[in-house]
């Protein structure tokens, strides 16, 4: 349950890049906006401010920069609202289970530099409110309702650097001048030093009345001898009203200036640095003032304040256009984990666009991943990625994908966008590569949108589906099967001495088989699953290396064409490509009893043979070696 104002949905139509075609967005505490170029995710943060703030538009925030009586912009706000700030019941829907209620509104633009007509959608009458009715939108006037909503924190990605560092500047420079308006020389005094002195400044100006009487009769006295001379009976007269003019004292003054560098070294002024710095010091300041009531207000080279009250608001928005531009990739996985801990306090959300796969981590809560996209009619598509609590990640699943994020931040690519592959070791992961690398130098771009996941163990593998039965498209699974049992050995401490250790050895059961029923229970209509018979080495390579398993696969592949046609070949068969078929040692499968017969077939076929001494396996059988 909420305890603060939260914005849960959004429907944009005709508004920028966005047609009569409708889109609508879920939004959680926070939102990830992924998709190529020019798809329309900076729009999105657009209107998402356009409505929370009220804004008027221009042109260009019209659909094709026309304004048509009959495709006028239009966006739908569903929020969530306690009872310390629902307007009239008419317009609360409850939430079932909770204490919240539902509110929707929806705003147009009849034209440009016009403030938009807002209306809410009454439950009573199961209707958006009509011109006719008594009232037409919740909590009447704009400034009221736009107290209620979240209020949004906009950072551009190319905002002027000047203007970012002023902005910066106002932010702070009115945080502490506040501070500095309450300090008091004694704690239990009445009244601030700053207060005191403000009543002795007020004090000071009525007193000199008399003052300011006699130097403006002398004025006039002196310019009246001029006038008159020019203007024969007429005279000026200078008055001096009563001033009712709050007093205010600038009590940092222009000198107020931000610096940045090492801690221990020399630091230069915000605007001399890079737009990555300027732009993560924006987003911080703005954070920490906006929790203590104060805002930027859009980013004007005009603008004579750069900030203002927020009143009443408790609940805020951040939207990110592009954090990860001019950051280096350490400081963008940094940057990452700061913004996603801003929803740990209630009154925050967050909304990012974002290029970089650094910025999804997909074992986080209430992170909403939305691809934003063009369809082959030019409109403008969301599709929802992601949702964990949809995907009912557990413990054991968000614990395997921190593990694989940590060795490859890459994971994420594949809410990019092109089809994507999950696969479970280092050489396939290589093998693959190499071949869309070798296919691309030859012209053939087939596998150029095709995006690799290497899961790094098998119950990885299982995580990662969980995750993409979400996408909504196909993927394509390979995994080796292992085999059920396995050799272990353990150390015999009663034969055991100080020089010779002795071991004996057992049959277990193979962890990495047991696996395979994770892989299965993950099996949907948008997966297909490919395993190689025991392992990838053995399926396609006939033997079985224990170290740098990837460089002696792309060894072969170099050197024997037929091995690498033979890696194609199951590359194509993987991905159904016409005309392609799996190659001896892959097998689709979706039930436990097709691997089993496989592996035990290939077991069964295959003699074990080397100069050395052939390996027996039996249990408890006794083999020894020398301490090293």
């Amino acid at each position: 349950m909420s305890t603060v104002p939260k914005i849960c949905r959004l429907e944009v139509s005709n508004f920028g890049c966005i047609g009569s075609e409708k889109i609508a967005l879920d939004i959680d505490k926070i939102v990830i906006l992924v998709g190529p170029n020019n798809a329309g995710k900076s729009t999105i943060l657009r209107a998402y401010e356009a409505v929370t703030d009220g804004l008027k538009l221009s042109i260009e925030d019209f659909h094709n920069k026309t304004v048509d009586v009959n495709h006028l912009p239009e966006i739908i706000v569903h929020s969530i609202v306690t009872n310390e700030n629902k307007p009239g019941d008419k317009w609360c829907h409850p939430i079932d289970g909770s204490d919240n209620f539902m509110v929707k509104e929806k705003w147009k633009w009849m034209n440009i530099n016009s403030d938009p007509i807002r209306v809410g959608y009454n439950i009573n009458a199961n209707r958006w409110a009509e011109p006719s009715d008594e009232e037409t939108m919740p909590w009447g006037v704009n400034n009221v309702a736009k107290s209620r909503r979240p209020k949004p924190h906009r950072v551009n990605t190319f905002d002027d650097p000047d203007v970012q560092t002023k902005a910066i500047t106002s932010l702070l420079k009115n945080l502490l001048e506040d501070g500095i308006k309450t300090i008091k020389q004694h704690d239990e005094d009445e009244f601030s030093k700053y207060e005191k002195l403000v009543d002795e400044l007020r004090e000071l100006r009525n007193s000199s009345k008399q003052l300011q009487s006699e130097n403006i009769n002398a004025l006039e006295q002196e310019a009246n001898q001029i006038i008159g001379q020019i203007f024969p009976s007429h005279s000026l007269k200078i008055y001096s009203p009563e001033s009712t003019a709050p007093i205010k004292i600038d009590l940092l003054g222009d000198e107020f200036l931000l610096e940045m560098g090492p801690t221990d070294g020399t630091t230069f002024p915000l605007e001399k640095q890079g737009s990555g710095s300027r732009r993560t010091a924006l987003w911080t300041i703005l954070k920490l003032l906006a929790d203590k009531g104060v805002a930027a207000k859009p980013a004007s080279s005009k603008a004579k304040t750069y900030h203002e009250k927020l009143g009443p608001n408790i609940a805020h928005v951040l939207l990110l256009d592009e954090p990860e531009v001019s950051l280096h990739p350490q400081a963008t996985a940094l940057a990452r984990d700061v913004l996603y801990s801003l929803p740990d306090n209630e009154n925050w959300q967050i909304m990012i666009a974002t290029h970089s796969p650094s910025f999804i981590d997909l074992t986080k809560d209430h992170t909403t991943i939305i691809r934003v996209d063009k369809n082959s009619d030019n409109n403008i598509k969301t599709t929802t990625l992601f949702r964990p609590d949809k995907a009912q990640l557990d413990n054991n699943d968000k614990e395997n994908l921190k593990l694989i994020n940590l060795f490859d931040s890459h994971i994420s690519e594949a809410f990019f966008g092109g089809r994507i592959m999950i696969v479970e070791g280092d050489t396939e992961y290589s093998a693959f590569n190499y071949i869309k690398q070798t296919e691309k130098s030859r012209n053939n771009f087939e596998y150029q949108d095709l995006n690799i996941i290497r899961a790094r163990g098998k119950v990885t593998v299982a995580s990662m589906m969980k995750v993409l039965n979400h996408f909504g498209v196909k993927y394509y699974v390979l995994h080796d099967t292992d085999t059920p049992l396995i050799i272990s050995k353990r150390k015999n401490k009663k034969l055991s001495t100080p020089d010779l250790i002795v071991y004996e050895t057992f049959e277990s059961v193979n962890p990495a088989w047991t696996n395979n029923n994770k892989i299965l229970a993950n099996q949907s209509e948008n997966s297909r699953v490919i395993a190689s018979i025991i392992n990838f080495e053995e399926a396609y390579f006939d033997e079985t290396i224990g170290s740098e398993k990837p460089d002696n696969c792309i060894k072969h592949m170099k050197e024997e064409d037929d091995l690498y046609n033979k890696i194609k070949d199951l590359l194509d068969g993987i991905l159904e490509i016409e005309g392609s078929c799996l190659p001896p040692g892959a097998l689709v499968w979706s039930k436990l009893e097709d691997i089993a017969e496989a592996v035990t077939a290939r077991l069964t076929a295959v003699q074990i043979t080397n100069s050395v001494t052939p390996i027996e396996i039996e249990t408890n059988a006794m083999t020894q070696e020398t301490a090293s």
